[in-house]
């Protein structure tokens, strides 16, 4: 099949918002000097600087800016949230599901090593947290992720909120899948810390924010020098910031036309696929307010995963196979396991990811290719 390609991969990259890449432009084509300096162009960038952080505050729906630092990326964001609440609190009790982020995992298991106990949330068959089956062990940190990066389930903010509260523990959000896709609670009310990844909302890689509120204990993993506000060492990324800044101004703006669009699209393309596909197979909660409208995570029992994704490739369907986060080690995704999924689902699973640039999609196209995809990898199957 020729023509023009489909990029359905948005999760792991994809193209900068047109108002992302004209503030870092700008940025790129000044000065360049630091904002920490006390000459005209390093207060020049610190203007740029604390407006991004504006920007971003008012995305969040926070009236503290100084609480947010910005950080390299999501997983950073994630690892300073965990290991900073760990090295200031010195003890506690972690609660976290088997499904998370691997960065929020292997956070976790450092500081269980160091002597944390770890309190693992159980999930049903469609990857929502079973509050109503966790005990509390005391206080500590309950970890929950805004929306899953594999199955797309939207969790319940509310009940994760209130368990912390019942637990005395404080609570950290990854949204670095959902933040935009899915509302943030008003003034974040009941979060202590949050994590953002700035490209899956059109900003910049290796752009993201960790929020962390006044009070709470963190500590510092950059240390060094006095950028963002004692909050992480290093010159800071002036361009990167300002994009993401301005990639969240127009969130902030659009939110509910961007995911409108997209739950338009994500319809269209699941029943697409489904009719031309039979053995396709969605996995996480039904299209609906429990599932980010960015995302479908669906499964070709009997296939392999990386093989189909290759294949797509060749097609001219970009697309992610198996987890968006450990494919290149060719395991089962852990939340595939997590929710009980069959092997061989689990082995088989496609991610298809939508972006904030709402261009339309070639819906039917796109599903003709997961089709074509599919019925040459099954015709080489031995009967």
């Amino acid at each position: 099949m020729t023509g023009e390609r489909i990029f359905l991969d948005h999760a792991s990259g994809g193209p900068l918002l047109p108002v992302a890449r004209i503030a870092m432009e700008k940025v790129l084509s000044g000065h360049g000097a630091a904002p920490g300096g006390g000459h005209r162009e390093a207060r020049e960038s610190r203007e740029i600087l604390e407006k991004s952080r504006k920007q971003v505050a008012d995305f969040l729906g926070t009236d503290d800016p100084e609480r947010i630092v910005f950080t390299s990326g999501g997983a950073e964001a994630v690892q300073s949230a965990i290991r900073g609440w760990g090295e200031a609190a010195g003890k506690g009790t972690i609660y976290v599901s088997e499904m998370e982020h691997p960065a929020v995992e292997s956070a976790v298991r450092r500081l269980e090593k160091t002597g944390f106990s770890v309190v693992r949330i159980p999930v049903d068959g469609e990857g929502r947290l079973r509050w109503k089956k966790v005990k509390s062990a005391g206080p500590g940190l309950v970890c929950v992720h805004l929306a899953h990066h594999d199955l797309g389930t939207v969790q319940d903010f509310q009940q994760a909120a209130a368990f912390a509260k019942e637990a005395k523990a404080g609570l950290f959000v990854d949204a670095t899948f959902g933040a935009g896709w899915v509302e943030l609670p008003e003034g974040l009310e009941g979060v202590d810390l949050l994590a953002v990844s700035g490209h899956r909302l059109g900003g910049p890689k290796g752009s993201g924010i960790l929020w962390i509120r006044s009070g709470f204990p963190w500590k510092a993993q950059a240390e060094g020098g006095r950028q963002e506000n004692d909050q992480r060492a290093g010159t800071e990324n002036l361009p990167a910031m300002a994009g993401l800044g301005a990639a969240l101004e127009e969130w902030k703006k659009k939110a509910e036309k961007i995911r409108e669009s997209a739950r338009e699209v994500q319809q269209a393309l699941w029943d697409g696929i489904r009719k031309k596909v039979a053995m396709a197979k969605l996995h996480g909660a039904g299209l609906g307010p429990e599932r980010s409208p960015a995302h479908l995570g669906i499964s070709f029992a009997g296939l392999e995963a990386e093989s189909l994704a290759l294949v797509l490739d060749r097609v001219g369907l970009a697309v992610r196979g198996g987890s968006g986060c450990v494919t290149r080690e060719m395991k089962i995704p852990p939340a595939m396991k997590a929710i009980g999924a069959k092997p061989e689902e689990a082995r088989s699973l496609i991610l298809f990811s939508l972006g904030p640039d709402r261009q339309a999609v070639p819906v039917s196209l796109a599903a003709d290719r997961v089709a074509e995809a599919v019925q040459r990898l099954t015709s080489k199957l031995p009967s």
